[in-house]
This record gives structure tokens, sequence and C-alpha cells, in this order.
């Protein structure tokens, strides 16, 4: 069993998360010690684990609800959740594409400056400037 300082620790989520996480029926029924206190167990930490696999794929904390009820129904519930865990899934790809599309963005303009940077300039550019610039690929129109 651990205590909240501990699942927070353990989890690298603050006790208050913990607590709201509870709140928000996203976590099993927490137990209590004989002074009140939670005490979380191994299940309970698997658990937070996954919410927190949700909440990095950007899961709304109102889907996440609906799911975990779904997860407290059993087996009959199967194939939503199969479905709803299907479409973070096609998210998560949706957001991988977008990230490896800024990544490419950010890879060229740093590319960008690294060219900039070895003939330096006296020349103030505007914001407008820099993108026509970039967009040409460096190269200034006469």
């Amino acid at each position: 069993m651990y205590s909240v300082k501990e699942a927070a620790a353990i989890t690298g989520l603050s006790t208050a998360a913990l607590r709201y996480y509870e709140k928000e029926n996203l976590l099993p029924p927490i137990s209590r010690s004989d002074q009140n206190y939670r005490q979380y167990t191994e299940e309970d930490i698997e658990w937070i684990k996954m919410i927190q696999c949700f909440r990095m794929a950007n899961v709304p904390v109102h889907s996440m609800k609906e799911y975990t009820a779904l997860l407290r129904q059993g087996g009959k519930t199967l194939k939503e959740r199969y479905i709803m865990v299907q479409c973070y899934q096609e998210s998560i790809q949706a957001q991988m594409t977008d990230l490896k599309h800024a990544l490419k963005l950010v890879q060229n303009k740093l590319s960008f400056y690294e060219n900039l940077l070895k003939t330096p300039s006296n020349y103030p550019m505007t914001c407008l400037e820099e993108w026509h610039l970039f967009k040409s690929g460096g190269k200034q129109e006469a």
C-alpha cells in the first residue's frame, strides 16, 4: 500500500492531481486507512498509469470518464470500449502525423537559421520578410 505522497512520487503526478482523478471517478475507489488516509495499491498505480497514458494522448477527461464507467461495467461493454480505444488510436495517429509535419518545419527552420548565422547581416528583417526568405529556400530576391 502506498500513501498519496508515495503514489504521487511513483506516478510523477501531484497529490492534487491524484485527488482530482479520484473526485472525477477516473480511478477505482481508493481504500482508506483507519485514520482515513488514502492507500493506493499496485493495481491503483497501474490504473493511474493508464489514465496518464490517455492524458498524454490528449484524450479529454469526459471521454476518460465514459471509458472508465464502461470499464467498471465489465464484459458487457467490451464492444463500446473497443470502439473508444480504436478512436483514441486514430486520434493518436493523426496527432503523430501533425507532429511529424511540425518537426519537419522546425528542422527546416533550424537549417534556415544556421545558414543565416553563417553570413550575418545587419538587415532588419520583418516577420513577413523572414517568412518569404524561408519559403524561397533562403534565396533573397533582387
